[in-house]
């Protein structure tokens, strides 16, 4: 009897090591999680003094310990952050030592988990496309994508005619599908992507995801795929089997008015419900009357997409220019009290060819962009400055456009270039099939007849959110809007972080080096 007691209970001490050591480790991932999540949110991260200055676990799920389990933490970091270059991205490097101690009360049972990890922060506009949720690319037109793209979620890819992917970087922390993610067709178009070369001098190589003789495109839906991708594209072309992880990103509440951006906005402007102006420039208040005259005012147009007027602060951004009130840090925070998801009240920059300087403009509303805004065109005086605009969702409409056009036979743009970092929300198509999103094509929302006009882009697109104000579904044609000429591209200046709009979020990465037990 006396035997089969001790087997029972060492039986019981080596299932509560075990369970112990599970413990350790998911006390660890919530540590390394929390990094780099505060990282991104621009929050104070959970250092400690030392590593023997063991803490209790913040945020854990009520219910989440067993009876007679306690489970604590320390955290340093293990030296300075460093800049290194991967892929042309450049991205910081901290490494911190995370301690996870469990122990049971009851027993006498104590286990220290260790880990090193590599926190690995990216400016999101290091990307030409940015992707929380699932990335779909499929045009009409023939259409060619530069610069590096990067998918949290699945990317789904193909074309009507030609999508050409002009990159070496082409990953994506889910699969990679060559059909559409409302119907699961595959479209009829090539998709031609970029093979990394092995050296700057080698020619330029494209290849097709279905190339003469194969069967069916080469995605994640062929059991070849792990191999036949690096073979094919050299690793260009990489997902979750190849080691892709997701990135750990700023949160929706980050442009929320009690969030991180209105908190350090230079100048930030707010239209209250009872129609009021609230204005503070540098923590200092202000009034409409210390603007010249038609600085900030309203409007109000239809949306069609929405399907109903909507009303805008507008911010004329040539009189701001001159106001003597443009922020000095570079960051404009606009919001309206009320916004929506009924009622998609916004905020319109107008007249914003030129910029002072340096300008990051952030709402929590929808953003409608008018006219040219931040040109790139030295030959006629504008020298373009860095920009970026981080909204819920982003609208542009061309320099013809006009309030009092109410029905689409006279919305008809013209040629008309923005040269800014976008940050906004989309209206994703449904897991499993539905109303498509309208696709990266459509990822700042147009409301004119472009047909035959170039809208031209030199940014960086960026999607982190579902929007929460502009809700209105994607539908082509009559009376939303027709397709542009689309001369996008990324802007190569944001390669260098001295060129970055003010206030670039990171996209933040955390790589596990190594672990032990003690």
């Amino acid at each position: 009897i006396r035997r089969g007691i001790n087997e029972l209970n060492l039986a019981k001490i080596n299932e509560l090591n075990t369970q112990a050591l599970y413990l350790a480790e998911a006390g660890v991932k919530h540590i390394a999680y929390t990094i780099a999540y505060d990282s991104a949110n621009h929050i104070s991260l959970p250092l400690t003094a030392s590593d023997t200055d063991w803490t209790a676990i913040p945020g854990l799920p009520s219910g989440f310990l067993p009876p007679n389990f306690s489970l604590e933490y320390t955290c340093v970091s293990i030296d300075s952050e460093y800049p290194d270059e991967d892929s042309g991205i450049i991205t910081f490097v901290q490494h911190y030592k995370i301690r996870a101690r469990v122990t049971n009360s009851k027993y006498d049972i104590s286990v220290i988990l260790n880990q090193i990890i590599a926190r690995n922060k990216t400016y999101t506009f290091q990307h030409a496309v940015f992707y929380e949720d699932d990335l779909e690319m499929l045009p009409g037109p023939n259409m060619t994508l530069s610069g590096r793209v990067h998918s949290n979620s699945d990317i789904y890819i193909g074309a009507n005619n030609t999508l050409t992917i002009d990159t070496d970087y082409l990953y994506s922390a889910g699969n990679i599908y060559n059909e559409r993610k409302d119907n699961g067709l595959i479209p009829s178009g090539d998709v031609s992507i970029k093979k990394k070369k092995d050296k700057p001098t080698d020619p330029d190589e494209y290849y097709l995801m279905k190339e003469a003789g194969d069967t069916d495109p080469l995605d994640c839906n062929r059991s070849d795929w792990t191999d036949e991708s690096q073979n094919r594209w050299n690793g260009t072309v990489k997902s979750a089997v190849h080691g892709v992880t997701a990135l750990a990103i700023p949160a929706v509440g980050s442009i929320q008015p009690d969030g991180y951006y209105a908190a350090n906005a230079g100048l930030k402007i707010t239209k209250k419900s009872d129609g009021s102006w609230e204005i503070y420039s540098g923590g200092s208040p202000l009034n409409i009357s210390d603007f010249p005259s038609g600085t900030i005012t309203e409007s109000t147009f239809k949306d069609n997409r929405e399907g109903k007027n909507i009303t805008v602060v507008d911010i004329d951004m040539s009189k701001l220019n001159t106001s003597g009130h443009f922020p000095s840090n570079g960051l404009l925070y606009v919001t309206r009290e009320d916004a929506s998801p009924s009622q998609a009240n916004g905020v319109r920059l107008k007249d914003g060819e030129e910029l002072n300087g340096a300008l990051t403009v952030v709402s929590n509303d929808p953003v409608y962009i008018q006219g040219d805004y931040n040109k790139d065109d030295p030959d006629n005086g504008y020298i373009k400055k860095p920009a970026g605009i981080i909204c819920d969702a982003v609208n542009i409409l061309s320099n013809s456009w006009g309030d009092s056009h109410n029905n689409f036979s006279n919305r008809n743009a013209s040629n008309t270039e923005v040269d800014a970092a976008f940050i906004s929300g989309i209206v994703p198509t449904p897991d499993g099939g539905g109303n498509y999103s309208g696709g990266l094509e459509n990822y700042p929302r147009l409301h004119e007849n472009w047909s035959g006009r170039t809208l031209r882009i030199r940014g960086s697109f960026v999607e982190l959110w579902e929007s929460s104000i502009a809700q209105g579904q994607w539908h082509y044609g009559n009376p939303i809007y027709t397709a542009p000429v689309r001369d996008w591209d990324y802007d190569t200046g944001f390669n260098n972080s001295s060129n970055l709009p003010p206030f670039t979020p990171f996209a933040v990465e955390i790589e596990k080096t190594v672990w032990w037990k003690s």
